[in-house]
């Protein structure tokens, strides 16, 4: 089944990307040459016009809007009968049909196609008697039916060319960029399908999977918050791409090699070309920026990666394509001083929008770094989306502003609008599908509480996570949602319990299976409460901070909106293992818990703060039905030593699964990347932290 998904999802990329018109892919910037050339060649010459003035013409390149003097073309005489004898005397050698002629007659020949010109083409030769014979020379007023000189002709041919091809590398480029972009994760996941590959697979993870680029930090952010590390398997994508991108933005560039017809010197000429490329490449990246974004990434659903590694691209396809347009503005900045018109150009609204949205994008880098998202989550999403509103807004004026509509760069935008629609509305469908729930809040710990949910029949999985709304807490900020980690009620019970009534308690001892310690090294002795005993509820730990989880305090009862559920990582590899380790810490063992059930041979490791005893005491019951099982308060697990264990007991394939603290994350990860690399023993590492 995921054999025919990959094949249907790369058939359809590139299918969609060849045939939505871009240059060298569907269509060019000059077909027909012939009569784009011609008309090249007196883009420039001055005309006498009907209100008694004389206008110098725009360069065939200013497509920086409708040409100011489509007015006078359009009735203009000369310029008309000379555009069409000129056409008709190349076309036939193209063989370019008359309907193609008459369509870029209808649409080019004022230079505004909203000014239609007072003749046809085929009035317009019509009304040329006899052949001209006057050769009209550059500068020279066209007040007469002119011929356009060979060589003349032929240095416009030679320019469109080139220009073509440039365009057509270009877009040949962006295609390459964005199918290795969306293609790696899907041929990496099929790889995992492949004969022989398993193994192979198990003794690469230690190495090029697991291992954090930097030191042992991954969920942890780096010194002086300066981000957190992508593993090693992240950072080669990382590395590809950014390499990919820089050398397809800066080879196979061709100079004109005489007089550039738009002015540019030579290196303006190059430096024009890298930011008409640069500026595509950026583009094209907004939509895959925004689909490493989403929660309902079809990625996701294809492939095997984990939604927290879609995150970490994000960011950095999101760097890359800032500074692709970063270096867009730089080099046309550049290109339009070199050849005299950057005053003229300046002012001009397709220049402002361009403006907007490169600053936009700047603002979106700095607003993103980890202090600013840590401070205030709920502030840093909403402006993430408003800058990242105006980004598309001052794209989309940027082009209609500069060229008119294109059929190339707004599909980019139409793209971006599709991918982030299409996450918000499978976002509310789920939404509604769940209902409005009510939902009994219960303070465990002056800093935890337990949040019940009744009315919901979630399949049991492994990893599960849900997006809380609690519209009621912020009515002036209902969009406001959290992640949390999800179990089901029922689980919280021994499946020897007999459940009679939501007030009971029991005390018991541990038993002798158990390990259960207090800072102090003493047994404990527990009152359990018993939770609501249907089997239509689920429920969620949330530690209370300074955001709107903190508004939880004083609540027992509340509306919520669930988004979910979710799967987290993928747990196929996990349930294959020979033994399932579970690693948590604090609330954490939320995230554990749908676990404990989903593999018969099952151990849990779990550490929680002497404050959050309460807790403990709160899932005794969920507890007392794991057989193996080493629960510490007051004490931090020793991460080594349990991995340690499972490789002196001989098993041949071990999952880890951790949740918690980004320490306890990373310090498993680093264990499970020591020993996979010594041992015989294979590790399947499954970390389940949401980090942002």
């Amino acid at each position: 089944m995921k054999l025919h998904s990959y094949a249907l999802i790369l058939a359809s990329l590139v299918s969609t990307t060849i045939g939505g018109g871009l240059i060298g892919y569907g269509q060019w910037w000059y077909d027909p040459k012939c009569c784009y050339s011609c008309r090249g060649i007196i883009s420039s010459a001055p005309l006498d016009c009907h209100d008694g003035s004389m206008h110098g013409m725009d360069m065939e390149m200013d497509m920086h809007g409708p040409s100011k003097t489509a007015p006078c073309i359009a009735e203009n005489d000369a310029f008309l009968t000379t555009l069409a004898y000129c056409i008709n005397s190349t076309c036939q050698a193209d063989k370019v049909p008359t309907w193609k002629i008459e369509k870029y007659w209808a649409d080019q020949a004022t230079g505004d196609p909203a000014i239609p010109a007072k003749w046809t083409y085929g009035e317009a030769l019509s009304q040329v008697a006899q052949p001209p014979n006057r050769v009209w020379e550059n500068g020279e007023v066209l007040n007469y039916t002119a011929l356009l000189s060979t060589s003349d002709y032929e240095y416009q041919r030679s320019f469109n060319d080139l220009f073509d091809w440039e365009e057509a590398v270009q877009s040949t480029y962006v295609i390459v960029i964005i199918t290795v972009g969306v293609g790696t994760p899907l041929l990496v996941s099929l790889l995992g399908y492949l004969p022989y590959m398993t193994g192979f697979i198990d003794k690469l993870k230690p190495y090029l999977v697991y291992p954090s680029t930097i030191g042992t930090y991954h969920v942890r952010p780096l010194p002086w918050l300066l981000g957190n590390a992508p593993t090693i398997g992240q950072g080669l994508y990382i590395a590809m791409f950014v390499i990919l991108n820089v050398i397809l933005a800066a080879v196979s560039y061709r100079g004109f090699g005489r007089p550039h017809p738009w002015g540019f010197s030579q290196p303006g000429e190059i430096m024009a070309y890298v930011g008409y490329r640069t500026g595509h490449i950026s583009f094209a990246l907004l939509p895959l920026t925004v689909l490493f974004s989403s929660r309902n990434n079809i990625l996701l659903w294809l492939t095997n990666w984990s939604f927290s590694t879609f995150l970490v691209l994000h960011r950095w396809v999101a760097r890359i394509c800032a500074l692709q347009a970063i270096v867009h503005s730089i080099t046309l900045l550049g290109a339009y001083i070199s050849n005299g018109t950057y005053y003229a150009e300046v002012h001009k609204p397709y220049w402002v929008w361009g403006i907007v949205a490169t600053l936009c994008l700047v603002i979106l880098l700095f607003q993103s770094m980890i202090w600013f998202r840590r401070a205030s989550y709920e502030i840093f999403l909403v402006l993430h989306i408003l800058l990242t509103v105006f980004t598309i807004v001052g794209c989309w004026y940027h082009i209609i502003y500069w060229k008119g509509f294109t059929g190339i760069y707004e599909y980019w935008l139409y793209a971006v609008c599709a991918v982030w629609f299409f996450d918000r509305l499978i976002r509310v469908l789920r939404v509604c599908k769940n209902g409005i729930r009510r939902a009994t809040v219960t303070e465990i710990t002056p800093d935890i509480v337990r949040v019940d949910v009744e009315g919901l029949r979630w399949t049991p999985e492994a990893g599960y996570h849900a997006y809380v709304y609690f519209p009621t807490l912020t009515p002036l900020r209902p969009w406001e949602n959290h992640p949390f980690s999800v179990t089901y009620t029922a689980m919280l019970h021994s499946r020897n319990s007999k459940l009679t009534s939501p007030r009971g308690s029991l005390r018991r001892q541990p038993s002798d299976g158990d390990k259960v310690e207090e800072g102090n090294g003493k047994t404990m002795v527990t009152t359990v409460s018993h939770h609501p005993n249907g089997t239509n509820s689920i429920t969620t730990y949330v530690k209370k901070h300074t955001g709107i989880t903190n508004y939880l305090r004083g609540h027992s009862s509340l509306s919520v909106l669930l988004d979910g559920p979710y799967r987290g990582n993928p747990s196929e590899g996990i349930l294959k293992c020979d033994r399932v380790l579970l690693i948590g810490g604090g609330i954490g063992i939320t995230g554990l818990l749908t676990w404990v059930h989903a593999h018969v041979n099952v151990k849990l490791a779990w550490c929680v703060k002497q404050a959050a005893e309460g807790l403990v005491q709160d899932l005794a019951m969920a507890l007392d039905s794991i057989a193996d099982k080493e629960v510490l308060i007051g004490k931090r697990l020793d991460v080594h030593s349990l991995l340690a264990q499972e490789v002196q007991a001989g098993w041949d394939r071990v999952g880890v699964v951790v949740c918690g603290p980004a320490g306890l994350c990373d310090a498993v990860r680093a264990a499970a990347v020591s020993f996979g690399r010594q041992e015989k023993t294979v590790f399947e590492l499954e970390v389940d932290a949401f980090t942002w």
